[in-house]
């Protein structure tokens, strides 16, 4: 765990019956808030006014899930460690534009020695967008971290030329995610990729 405080990661690591065993600091701090995602007699759950979209390994799209997250958990939790990369992704998010992304993943056995019924990873990443450059939940989900990013401050009304100089990364590898974004979602174009994603 200390090296991922190192990097301040806000993660949290659950045992096999779904409840926290360790925060990192960040994480702590976060969870204390209470904004969208609490802990409550060892278990995550998101706040009453949150709402949360998941994309499910299991079922291979996006589903809706209640306040106790359990589906994500019961599903990497319950079920050996599978040499697919399973994991999960689940934006949570509320009417006072705050929202953040939580990633699930099934902790490797040779990683749960260290932490004794160590089972999941989870990692929190916190996004504070102006409300009309906040992606739906469900299209959030599907974007890896990077893509999110972009289609984020797509929706914020930069090019990709503003984007790329932002980032510090080419114009090129700008364009190449905004075209997978598209691609992803179905769309051919700024104003259909604005129509789709934007809540």
């Amino acid at each position: 765990m200390e090296a991922l405080d190192a990097l301040s990661l806000y993660s949290v690591i659950l045992d096999t019956d779904g409840r926290c065993t360790k925060l990192s600091p960040g994480a702590a701090a976060l969870l204390a808030e209470g904004a969208l995602l609490t802990l409550r007699l060892s278990r995550l759950r998101c706040s009453n006014s949150a709402t949360a979209v998941a994309a499910c390994p299991r079922t291979a799209g996006p589903i809706d899930l209640d306040h106790q997250l359990a589906p994500c958990i019961g599903c990497l939790t319950g079920q050996p460690l599978q040499a697919d990369g399973r994991r999960c992704s689940i934006s949570i998010s509320d009417s006072h534009d705050r929202s953040l992304h939580v990633r699930l993943t099934p902790m490797p056995r040779h990683d749960r020695e260290a932490f004794s019924e160590a089972a999941v990873l989870l990692v929190i990443e916190p996004i504070w967008t102006p409300r009309s450059a906040e992606l739906l939940p469900d299209i959030a989900v599907i974007l890896t971290a990077a893509e999110r990013e972009v289609a984020t401050e797509l929706l914020g009304g930069l090019r990709p030329t503003d984007i790329a100089h932002r980032r510090r990364v080419a114009v090129g590898t700008i364009r190449s995610q905004i075209k997978r974004i598209y691609a992803k979602l179905g769309v051919s174009g700024v104003v259909e990729f604005i129509a789709k994603a934007r809540r």
